[in-house]
């Protein structure tokens, strides 16, 4: 298990969002687990709920980011919205689309809000993280 600490970009400074941290681990079966925490999300704008299932241009509100690098430039960026959608899309190089990554298993997205806290878990299944050497994470944040 490692925990990551995400910085905000300096030109979008968050109104009260103060810490965005990230679990992963890989499970037994090759799924990676994903677990976003935002401290101060009072203000955070979260999607309604649309179940499971693909969907197009989930970064223009809160969302959960995974980009994996499939070497030789090319690499595979995931959006899990709050909503319940995601995206998988490839690039031949930065922002060259190359098409949507096809995947047997849909990734599981689950969100819990409290009073100042977001969580969102998300299992990617093994099959998706194919050919990645490594990869990054980032969050979208609307408030």
């Amino acid at each position: 298990m490692q925990i990551h600490r995400l910085t905000a970009h300096p030109a979008r400074r968050p109104i009260r969002v103060a810490n965005v941290q990230v679990v992963s681990q890989f499970l037994k079966d090759g799924t990676l687990f994903l677990r976003w925490r935002i401290d101060g999300a009072q203000k955070l704008v979260l999607p309604p709920y649309a179940g499971s299932g693909r969907a197009d241009n989930l970064w223009k509100t809160t969302c959960f980011e995974l980009f994996l690098d499939l070497g030789q430039g090319r690499y595979r960026e995931f959006n899990f919205s709050p909503s319940g959608r995601w995206a998988a899309m490839d690039f031949a190089s930065y922002r060259v689309k190359s098409g949507s990554a096809e995947l047997r298993d849909w990734p599981e997205t689950t969100i819990e809000r409290g009073d100042s806290i977001v969580t969102g878990s998300v299992r990617v299944p093994g099959e998706a993280l194919a050919g990645a050497t490594h990869g990054a994470l980032a969050t979208v944040i609307e408030e």
